[in-house]
Order: structure tokens, then C-alpha cells, then sequence
């Protein structure tokens, strides 16, 4: 599916919550005064608000709660790599060289952050083709997304954003759940699979499987 219920692409929602997933920037009102009236259904109501917390704050407070929320609080690390790989597992550099290999060849830009941080893959999900965005939804954004929701207080109007996107994304794709991921696999084996040892039933093929197949490569068995 490629639009949202009011018939607005879907891509042009994705790119102004990817907006505003980002560090707080001038102009951020005028995105989420853009937003406001493409998010409709059961996402209105979590996106009226969060607009209605965030655009009270000066400023200095809004930069001052987004730095607290994902800076800050372990559960909600923007990069979704950490809550696919875990933060010390090599895989996630080798999945970041090859986002921004699949950036440069559309010519996009991280904003200077790390390719990985979620905004960028919301606004990334927004530039490419319907396939290549639900595989996106489907491996790195749902779990990571639904992750650090949970990790968040409801009261954080940034909770209220995590909620917006993943009820859009559910509406867009209905059915659509996110798999374990290979870090999720790993720590349902124990922690005698947390080298991820070839001797296991989990092993390199699931961190292909966590990858969208553009993103994925063929590997030897990690020992």
C-alpha cells in the first residue's frame, strides 16, 4: 500500500515524521503545522498530541527534551542498528556501510547523522520504491521503532510521535509484524549464543535475514 487513508502518499508522510524525528531544527513548527492535516484515522489523535506538547516548549526546551529522550535514555537509542545487533556486535557497521552505500546511489543525505538513526531511515523509506520501502518497514523499522516506544513514558510527547508512526505504518500494511531480531534470536539462545557460533541453530543467516535483501550480503558462518 502506498497512501495513507486521506489518499495522500504515503512517502510524503514518512518524509515529514522522518522531519520530525530529527534533532529539533528551525522550522520545526512549520513540519509539524505540514503534518497536522495528513495524519488522519487513529493517528490524528496520538499526532494532535504530540503537537500540542512540543510546539509549547521554547526552543531551547524542545532541543533540551529531544537530547534527554534519545541521547539519554538507553531503551530509545535512535540507531536502530544497536536494537537489531546489539551496541558491541560488528554487524552493525558492516549494515551501516550498507546503508550508506544505498544512500549515495540515490544521492541521500544522512543530515550529518549516523545513517542508521531512524529518522534518516523514515525519510530514506519516503525516496525509494514501494518494494524497497515495505522492506524497510519490515526489518528495520517496526521492531526498533516498537522498541523504543516501550521504552519511553507516555507523558514524553516523543512517545506520542513513536505511537503516530508505528499506527501509520500499521495502517499502510496491515498484518505486517516485525521478525526477531538477530540480537532478540541470539538472547532467545542464551548466552552461549551470544558469540554467535556456528555450532548454533542462530548464526550469520539470521543477521542476513534481519537485513532487507538489498541491504544483505552472503556470508560465511561467523565463528
Amino acid at each position: 500500500m502506498s497512501t495513507s487513508s486521506n489518499d495522500c502518499p504515503l512517502s510524503e508522510i514518512l518524509s515529514l515524521l522522518g522531519g520530525l524525528a530529527e534533532y529539533p531544527k528551525a522550522g520545526f513548527c512549520d513540519l509539524v503545522a505540514r503534518a497536522k492535516p495528513l495524519i488522519t484515522g487513529e493517528a490524528q489523535l496520538q499526532f494532535d498530541e504530540f503537537a500540542s506538547t512540543i510546539t509549547q516548549l521554547s526552543p531551547d526546551a524542545r532541543e533540551e527534551l529531544y537530547t534527554g529522550t534519545f541521547d539519554v535514555t538507553p531503551a530509545c537509542v535512535p540507531y536502530v542498528s544497536i536494537h537489531l545487533f546489539g551496541e558491541e556486535n560488528f554487524k552493525r557497521g558492516e549494515f551501516m556501510a550498507a546503508l550508506n552505500a544505498q544512500y549515495a546511489a540515490i544521492d541521500f543525505s544522512p543530515n550529518g547523522d549516523l545513517p542508521d538513526h531512524f529518522a534518516n531511515l523514515l525519510r530514506y523509506a519516503a525516496a525509494v520504491d514501494a518494494a524497497e520501502r515495505q522492506e524497510l518497514v519490515h526489518f528495520c523499522l517496526l521492531g526498533p521503532l516498537a522498541k523504543m516506544a516501550r521504552g519511553l513514558h507516555q507523558e514524553n510527547p516523543y512517545h506520542a510521535l513513536l505511537e503516530v508512526i508505528l499506527t501509520t505504518l500499521a495502517a499502510a500494511y496491515p498484518g505486517l509484524q516485525a521478525p526477531l531480531s538477530p540480537l532478540e534470536q541470539m538472547q532467545q539462545h542464551g548466552t552461549a549464543c551470544a558469540a554467535v557460533s556456528s555450532g548454533c541453530g542462530c548464526g550469520s543467516h539470521l543477521v542476513s535475514e534481519a537485513l532487507p535483501p538489498q541491504l544483505s550480503r552472503s556470508e560465511p558462518a561467523l565463528t
